[in-house]
């Protein structure tokens, strides 16, 4: 098989793309930033992303417990890994390739399971912001400060706040009905909404805390 075959095609783009991806992220990390911090940060920006099905489907990657530009990277490299592998393995034995019709989803399919798994095996051991220390429940009764710009019912913003360990952990927060959150507030956090969305309220003891 060789390897630049026309039916090779969507595999070598997909490891290609990793290829680019790997020199943005050198030339910005040179220009003071990194790209996995801008995405991460532009993420957190749409409430979409946060609710329903497709919150599902990111917290099903890891995304929020792993930077967002590893798990898109991984999901390319294992699409264009499994995929040149697949294809190998079939002309190897029937002397002809497989349509990219029935395995490009195939091998989708097994990118979104194996990014799954390695992101809950090196998530814990990636340098990042967020902890381990303690689980997503014990947010509950924390106090956070907003770092968004604003937030109202149904349009939640980025809030974060400090563990008793000392590690910070960034989450998003929406008020209740009626309520606004601005920038600086410290908030209640009451209830988690969904992996990655909770219910919060206005400090009530701004004399105290």
């Amino acid at each position: 098989m060789l390897i630049f075959s026309e039916y090779n095609a969507p595999y070598l783009f997909a490891i290609s793309f990793v290829l680019l991806i790997g020199l943005l992220e050198i030339a910005s990390l040179l220009l003071g930033n990194t790209l996995s911090s801008v995405i991460d940060i532009h993420l957190t920006d749409y409430n979409c992303l946060a609710t329903g099905n497709i919150g599902q489907a990111l917290h099903y990657l890891n995304i929020g417990h792993f930077p967002a530009l590893i798990v898109i990277c991984l999901l390319a490299g294992y699409f264009g890994l499994s995929g040149m592998l697949i294809q190998h393995g079939w002309v190897t034995l029937w002397q002809t390739h497989l349509s990219n019709v029935l395995l490009a989803p195939a091998s989708l399919a097994l990118s979104l399971v194996a990014v799954h798994y390695t992101g809950r095996v090196f998530a814990p051991i990636i340098p990042r912001d967020e902890t381990s220390a303690i689980t997503e429940n014990d947010y509950i009764g924390n106090m956070a400060v907003i770092t968004g710009p604003s937030a109202t019912e149904g349009n939640p913003c980025e809030g974060k706040f400090t563990d008793k360990f000392g590690q910070t952990h960034y989450l998003l927060l929406v008020p209740e009905a009626g309520k606004k959150f601005i920038k600086g507030d410290k908030v209640l956090i009451i209830c988690q909404l969904s992996p990655t969305l909770y219910l919060g309220e206005l400090n009530p003891w701004p004399n105290i805390l």
